[in-house]
Formats: C-alpha cells, sequence, structure tokens
C-alpha cells in the first residue's frame, strides 16, 4: 500500500516551518456546503412557520410556542448544515506529515469550528440583509404586538363610537374626545373627572340625555380597557417569546459548534482510513 500524499514541508531561512496548519480551501467549501443546506432547510422551516400561524386573531399557536418551534427547527438545521461543512472540511483537509493521533483530530476539530465562526458570521450579515427568514420568526410577535396597541390607542374610533347616532359629528369634539381617550390609554385609566366632561359632549352632539350618554361613555371606556388589556398580555406574550428564542438560538449556535467540531474529526477518520461513502454510509 503506498503511503499517503503530503504536501512538502517548507521551512524558512532559520529552519523554522512555514506551513500553514489552516487549510483554508476546505474551509470555504465546508463553509458554502454548510450555508447551502441550512439555506435549504430555512426555506423549508419559513413553509412551516406559515403553517403555524395564522391572520385571525386567537388562531395559529402562541408566540411562545412560535418561538419554541422555531427554535428547535433552528437547532436541526445548525447540526446539519454545520455537520455536514465540518464533516467535508475535516475529510478534504491536508493532512501535515509529523502529526499523529490527538494532534491530528485536534488539527481536524479545529477546521470545523472555523467552519463554524466563518458561517455563523455570514449568516449573520445574511441575516440582517433580510435573508435570515427563520430567525426573525422569534420577533414576529413583536410585530403583532405593535398591530395591537396601535388598535387598542384607535382614539378616533372610539371617539366616533362614543359620537355614533348624531346628526353630524363634530369635527372639533371629535378631536376633543379622541384627546381625551388618548390620555387615558397613556395614563391607563380614564379620571372620574374626564368621563363626566365626556358624557357632556356626548349628550351636547346627540339627542341622548346626560344618564344615557354617561352610560355609552361607561361602555365605550370599558371597550378601551378591554383592548389595552389585550394589547399588555399580547406585548409581555411577545416579551417572553423574545427571552426563550433567544436562549434557544444562543444554544443551537453552540450545538452547531460541537457538531461541527466532531464531524470534522470523523471526516479526518474517514480520510486517514481511505474510507469511501459506500463504507461510510450503511447499506443494506
Amino acid at each position: 500500500m503506498t503511503p499517503m500524499m503530503t504536501p512538502p514541508h517548507v521551512t524558512d531561512e532559520s529552519g523554522a516551518s512555514t506551513h500553514s496548519y489552516v487549510d483554508w480551501p476546505a474551509i470555504l467549501a465546508g463553509t458554502i456546503i454548510a450555508l447551502a443546506i441550512s439555506f435549504v432547510l430555512t426555506s423549508f422551516g419559513a413553509g412551516l412557520g406559515l403553517s403555524l400561524t395564522s391572520p385571525y386573531r386567537g388562531e395559529g399557536v402562541s408566540a411562545s410556542w412560535l418561538a419554541i418551534a422555531a427554535g428547535i427547527w433552528l437547532a436541526w438545521v445548525m447540526v446539519t448544515g454545520f455537520g455536514a461543512g465540518g464533516y467535508l472540511a475535516g475529510r478534504m483537509r491536508r493532512p501535515i506529515g509529523g502529526t499523529v493521533g490527538e494532534e491530528v483530530e485536534v488539527r481536524d476539530g479545529s477546521h470545523g469550528l472555523i467552519v463554524w465562526a466563518t458561517g455563523t458570521v455570514l449568516g449573520a450579515f445574511l441575516s440582517i440583509s433580510g435573508t435570515g427568514g427563520l430567525i426573525s420568526a422569534g420577533s414576529n410577535a413583536t410585530g403583532t404586538a405593535a398591530d395591537i396597541v396601535t388598535e387598542a390607542v384607535s382614539s378616533d374610533y372610539f371617539a366616533s363610537l362614543m359620537l355614533r347616532g348624531s346628526a353630524g359629528i363634530d369635527p372639533d369634539s371629535q378631536q376633543e374626545i379622541a384627546s381625551l381617550i388618548t390620555r387615558a390609554a397613556v395614563e391607563g385609566e380614564m379620571v372620574e373627572r374626564d368621563r363626566d366632561y365626556l358624557a357632556q359632549i356626548v349628550a351636547a352632539n346627540t339627542a341622548m340625555s346626560e344618564s344615557d350618554a354617561r352610560a355609552r361613555v361607561d361602555e365605550v371606556t370599558t371597550e378601551i380597557d378591554t383592548a389595552m388589556t389585550s394589547a399588555t398580555d399580547a406585548i409581555e406574550d411577545a416579551r417572553i417569546a423574545g427571552i426563550i428564542f433567544g436562549f434557544i438560538a444562543a444554544a443551537t449556535l453552540l450545538l452547531g459548534a460541537v457538531a461541527a467540531f466532531l464531524a470534522a474529526i470523523a471526516g479526518g477518520h474517514h480520510r486517514n482510513a481511505k474510507l469511501g461513502f459506500s463504507t461510510v454510509m450503511p447499506t443494506r
């Protein structure tokens, strides 16, 4: 059996080795494979995310469960993508003569870690540019909460609701009511003097008695409180979902590093043993 061919051991004038221990072509090849596989799996994950959400409020999974589902899928993407990239880098790395045993494993595994680090940095840039679809799933709940808050403080709508039934809505009265509603939404409650004043405005602009106007003000105010409570709950759910997804994302990144390291060592073993795919992959 012929010995394995290795690149020449180059030294400078002082006799020190000038051969780089880092095989960048193998690392870049592994990084490209890792990113390509991750992109394919991310595309599937985006479709899965659409099936978990619903355009109708109250349907579909909650924000927390959506973050957990996205995190589990992200873990699978990390292990599969960086595992394949790390294995390829370890398999393609050109070994340097004079190293045996654990030193070879360390160098193979280090190449896997560099594949992971390079892919993580490139993936971060891709996410910032808008192509990191799966990672953005953890922040989608924040946008949903913002929409609910916007609806909750829709003072113009609630002002029109209070003046409903009048012959013609006075813009000045509507604007005054809207400003009081907005103030109440900011402070969390409507003070009694504002309720009395709103009842007077409603009575002056409609055919309702002052008592009926006060009843309408109380009814609309209750609706505002309910909307604000829903908005607050949605914001809290989004905050919890963001925390959950943040921890899961960090954990899966570390999991990807471990997968790349171990896969690169396995690739190095198969390289040294000269095993082909027919031997590496199980057959029937």
